[in-house]
């Protein structure tokens, strides 16, 4: 009895292990409603990058570097991989166009859909955003604020 618990005990700590050793900055749904992702990703040049999966909002999106980084929604193929495709395979509106230290707050990420970002003239640059789950679907709605000077 005590070895079958044991095996119990270590099973459940390897899954917990598996589970908590994602690769850093890999799209990811936030999941129930309140919860809070907070990332740094490096979005490179040769190819735009999943940041969230909806239902979400971004609280707060911040860029680094001299370039400009393209926000722009697409269907959420539902796996949990970091690649986008381009914004005209998607055929996408740029919903934000960030030129370097800028940062949008409020982006709403509908369910199904997930943000990607691409780097239009840099090799690359980061971003940094903070993301919290919400339970409906509101319409997309978006505050855009440019660090440093005039617009």
């Amino acid at each position: 009895m005590l070895g079958k618990q044991i095996v119990l005990v270590m099973s459940g700590l390897a899954a917990f292990a598996a589970c908590s050793t994602l690769p850093r900055g890999e799209a990811r749904h936030v999941g129930s409603a309140g919860a809070d992702i907070r990332r740094d990703a490096t979005v490179r040049a040769t190819r735009a990058r999943a940041l969230v999966s909806g239902p979400a909002v971004v609280k707060h999106l911040e860029t680094l570097g001299d370039g400009t980084v393209t926000l722009y929604l697409t269907d959420d193929p539902g796996i949990a991989d970091r690649a986008c495709p381009g914004a005209s395979a998607e055929d996408s509106t740029p919903i934000a166009v960030l030129k370097k230290q800028s940062q949008v707050t409020d982006l709403r990420i509908p369910d199904g859909k997930r943000i990607c970002a691409a780097v239009d003239d840099a090799q690359r640059m980061g971003v940094t955003f903070h993301a919290q789950a919400f339970d409906r679907e509101p319409a997309i709605s978006i505050a855009l604020a440019r660090a440093g000077g005039s617009r």
